[in-house]
């Protein structure tokens, strides 16, 4: 079944094919309005309309949008003695393996946007040695995928036992398609050094967050306390890896490098454990 983007109310086909030649897209049965208009829009309209909130384009991407597939004949009414073409059973499978390959790679897009913001916010002015560096990227890393992991952990968990939601491969994949405007913290970051900037995108992430679980529950004001419920968990979590709280402390690398940024010690003149150097790769370490 398919969802109208008016409406919400259910419908069996999104087009319907009248002749041959002639192909239209179906009205609901409920509101009369076109059941999804954004199977004709390209990419870029559809980005724009997400851009804005829209509660419409969100009901396209949530429900329809990953049923449609390669096969006409799945989302299609076929009349007047039209006839589908032959099935293509690879289509579907083709274009789901798609959707999800897409949305892992924007969710390592994200992932890799956040950390980089929070990287170069360490990075200091003076000169700093190089490996230095880069472990205090993987730190980092690792600091935002506990975060990233806590919030949609958080927001599925509520989603199930408040809402009832039970598609939750959709639910964490529309989350993550949501979250696409954290790659715009990285021009934001590297070209006007804002922080107000940073905090209107991340308010942005959790606005389009907002209206994906409004578009699954149709409850807005649950949607909006259990997206604050997951962004006080991740503050949370970000709160608890910033005291400290790393299961590799005993070598002392968050004291003794990562929480002083304008450092620019060696790991030598840092006093680390020879077993820290598993962290580095075999060249170059003769240069720490």
């Amino acid at each position: 079944m398919f969802v109208c983007v008016e409406c919400g109310s259910q419908n069996q086909h999104l087009c319907e094919q009248i002749s041959p030649s002639v192909l239209k897209l179906s009205q609901c049965e409920l509101c009369d309005a076109v059941v999804d208009k954004y199977i004709e829009y390209d990419g870029v309209l559809v980005l724009l309309d997400m851009l804005l909130l829209k509660t419409e384009v969100y009901r396209h991407v949530v429900f329809n949008r990953r049923q449609i597939g390669g096969e006409r004949e799945v989302y299609t009414k076929y009349s007047n003695g039209t006839k589908p073409p032959p099935p293509r059973p690879s289509d579907s499978s083709s274009f789901l393996h798609y959707y999800t390959r897409t949305t892992i790679l924007l969710f390592l897009s994200s992932l890799t946007a956040d950390t980089y913001t929070t990287w170069l916010n360490d990075k200091p002015d003076g000169k700093l040695n190089l490996q230095v560096l880069e472990l205090k990227f993987i730190v980092r890393l690792a600091e935002v995928l506990a975060q990233t992991c806590s919030f949609y952990l958080t927001v599925t968990l509520l989603c199930v036992l408040i809402l009832g939601v039970r598609d939750i491969g959709n639910l964490l994949s529309s989350l993550v398609v949501s979250s696409f405007a954290k790659l715009f913290a990285i021009p934001s970051a590297m070209w006007s050094q804002n922080t107000n900037l940073l905090i209107l995108s991340y308010i942005f992430v959790l606005a389009n967050n907002m209206v994906v679980i409004r578009v699954m529950s149709d409850k807005r004001v649950r949607s909006g306390l259990i997206v604050l419920s997951g962004f006080v968990v991740e503050r949370y979590v970000s709160y608890r890896l910033c005291q400290n709280v790393w299961p590799w402390d005993t070598l002392g690398v968050y004291n003794k490098i990562f929480r002083d940024s304008n450092s620019s010690l060696s790991i030598e003149q840092s006093g680390l454990d020879e077993n820290f150097y598993w962290f580095f790769p075999p060249v170059g370490r003769e240069h720490l």
